[in-house]
């Protein structure tokens, strides 16, 4: 009789099968339940090709390997799974995105019709260049958010229907970086130039920001792995 690989029970299906998840668990990076629903599924998979080998007479470590042997090397699986999980975390990164974007150009906006910005100003005047960069500015915000608009649609529908689930992964990193960046930038140079400036008012939008920087390298990180 076959010897067992070491920790399989008799009557079990462990061995091969959690060697197997266990590999493709290592290779996989992106949100954790569709991830655990991914290695599941294909334990799942594994644990009822085995218990049908070992009905039609095979013992456990036999029946367990011709089933890992029937599902496939792990890498090109790892890639398609990879691929799935990457595009997830973009959705994500996209919807992070508009969301900080949104309060933080809505809250300025707001802000600056409730309150006299010439009262902070007193007897000094902006200069053209001080103005023509708050317009500059204001500009770039109002592209962003539509740009992260279309990054929603685009890690939405875009995946589903244009298959260049990658290439849109990978844009919304990088137009979620860049625009975190310029925002930031732009608001913190905007405050301090301005008679009573401070960059306190910025520091609240430290975590948030943050929190899309991280998430962009995660997406950005996640497409690499499938790549």
């Amino acid at each position: 009789m076959a010897s067992q690989r070491p920790g399989l029970e008799t009557g079990g299906v462990a061995g091969a099968v959690d060697d197997y998840v266990q590999a493709l668990a290592g290779r996989l990076r992106g949100p954790g339940r569709l991830r655990d629903g991914m290695l599941t599924e294909v334990r799942e998979a594994l644990t009822d090709a085995a218990d049908a080998y070992r009905d039609a007479g095979l013992i456990a470590v036999e029946a367990e390997d011709r089933a890992v042997a029937d599902f496939g090397p792990v890498r090109p699986l790892a890639r398609e799974f990879q691929e799935v999980l990457a595009a997830a975390r973009g959705r994500r990164t996209a919807w992070l995105l508009l969301a900080v974007l949104g309060i933080h150009y809505g809250l300025s906006e707001l802000i600056g019709r409730m309150t006299d910005w010439q009262a902070d100003w007193g007897s000094a005047e902006p200069s053209a260049l001080y103005l023509g960069f708050a317009r500059c500015t204001d500009l770039f915000v109002q592209v962003a958010l539509a740009a992260a608009i279309a990054a929603v649609v685009a890690m939405g529908w875009g995946t589903r229907r244009l298959g260049l689930r990658l290439t849109l992964v990978r844009a919304t990193a990088a137009l979620s970086t860049l625009t975190v960046l310029g925002a930031v930038t732009a608001g913190t140079l905007l405050t301090l130039f301005a008679p009573t400036g401070s960059a306190a008012g910025e520091l609240l939008w430290i975590a948030p920001f943050a929190a899309v920087l991280v998430s962009a390298w995660r997406t950005w990180y996640a497409a690499r792995l499938a790549a």
